[in-house]
């Protein structure tokens, strides 16, 4: 009995489905995970400059610090440092200086053995990947329940660091120093805070707190907003492979028909 070529799928098109497919089908399955291992070692990855520099590996702790800088600006006065003497330090860019940073490279003073080593992103990019992270484990536990978030609260979420990060660079750009006293602040407040939280950078400062609070909003919203979404589409694509295999298996049984040709010996 023989059977012509077009009514049988042959062997190595039965596995094309079912090897990429499966592949794309598993990946749209476990996507979420995917993506919280991601950026749990991208923020886990922070530590790894200052502990590098601690144990005194120099050359890969400044390659990693190289790696972090193209995605951050890496200035030590918005930075965390480890392994000072409190163990989590800030500093003010007074004694960051005064410590031998240069005026036009300060991002390339990564601290010392006295005072730490600064973690390989700032503040504020510490505060977004940090709220990712802890914000995809929180979407895992609660996908079944959580709605995609509406543009306006949406807007509203990230406004807060449109109008940080903005009114820095226009203090910096202009020279006016507005963002760095923040006279205006203490002025509103009758200056009921020490003067610590009005100037500088140091945790406990106004500007830290805008700087972590309007980055983990940042990064709640994008979650809030983005991760339903990705939700609904993977489900959708992880269906089709499976449902495509099974009209492939289908096809693949001869069918005995009036075009089999009955060959007797």
């Amino acid at each position: 009995m023989s059977i012509t070529p077009g009514e049988m799928v042959t062997g190595q098109k039965q596995a094309s489905v079912s090897g990429p497919d499966r592949g794309i089908a598993w990946l749209a399955r476990h996507w979420l995970l995917v993506v919280n291992l991601a950026m749990g070692l991208f923020i886990g990855g922070t530590l790894l400059p200052p502990m590098l520099m601690y144990l005194g590996l120099e050359g890969p702790a400044q390659f990693t610090y190289k790696l972090y800088g193209l995605n951050c600006h890496q200035l030590p006065e918005r930075s965390y440092f480890l392994f000072g003497p409190d163990g989590v330090n800030s500093y003010s860019l007074e004694k960051i200086m005064a410590w031998g940073a240069e005026p036009d490279h300060l991002r390339g003073f990564v601290g010392n053995a006295q005072v730490g080593f600064k973690l390989g992103m700032a503040q504020r990019n510490t505060a977004i990947y940090a709220t990712f992270f802890l914000a995809g484990l929180a979407y895992a536990l609660l996908r079944n329940r959580v709605r995609g978030l509406h543009w306006p609260v949406l807007l509203l979420l990230i406004f807060p660091m449109a109008l940080d990060g903005g009114s820095h660079v226009v203090s910096e750009v202009t020279a006016l120093g507005f963002r760095e006293t923040n006279a205006w602040l203490a002025a509103l407040t009758g200056s009921v805070f020490p003067e610590t939280f009005y100037a500088g950078t140091m945790a406990g400062s106004f500007n830290w707190l805008m700087r972590t609070l309007s980055g983990a909003l940042f990064a709640l919203a994008c979650v809030w907003f983005a991760y339903p979404y990705l939700e609904q589409g993977f489900a959708n694509i992880a269906r089709q492979p499976e449902s495509e295999l099974s009209r492939t298996r289908a096809r693949s049984v001869p069918v005995i028909g009036p075009s089999t040709n009955m060959e007797m010996p």
